[in-house]
């Protein structure tokens, strides 16, 4: 009896792993480096908004929406590298929302283009974390 039951138990699909909302941010900045679409895609809700501010002597800001973020990686030149380098994550998380603060440094072809802070919003939709907002700042080195 006991191995039938065992045989059953071992017959039950596992359940899916759920990631933490922090490995979600941590594989949004893998999948950016790599310039991989679909991961950014399994990872961000469809209507993901994005903001950037860049406050120069003339302050900028900008609005993109998912497809315009995707676009804009495509649209990067395959002789060209960057990465986005980020430290110092600090979040505040309850059950069904989480915010990231992300600092970070940005390089193309190994120059430090940028730095500033990211913040990232998350919700848990169908009990898996998807990011839903981005805003960051662009500051010139």
């Amino acid at each position: 009896m006991k191995f039938l039951i065992l045989l059953a138990l071992l017959s039950i699909p596992a359940t899916f792993y759920e990631q933490s909302s922090e490995e979600v941010v941590h594989d949004f900045f893998k999948a950016l480096n790599q310039k991989d679409i679909q991961a950014i895609d399994s990872v961000t809700i469809d209507d993901l908004k994005l903001h950037s501010f860049q406050p120069e002597t003339v302050p900028s800001f900008n609005t993109s929406t998912k497809k315009d973020f995707i676009d804009g990686l495509k649209a990067i030149p395959a002789n060209m590298s960057f990465e986005e380098k980020i430290f110092d994550i600090k979040s505040i998380e309850t059950e069904y929302l989480a915010q990231y603060t992300v600092p970070y440094k940005f390089f193309i072809n190994g120059e430090l283009s940028h730095f500033g802070t990211n913040v990232l919003t998350l919700i848990k939709k169908d009990n898996q974390w998807m990011i839903s907002y981005i805003a960051d700042t662009r500051i010139k080195p």
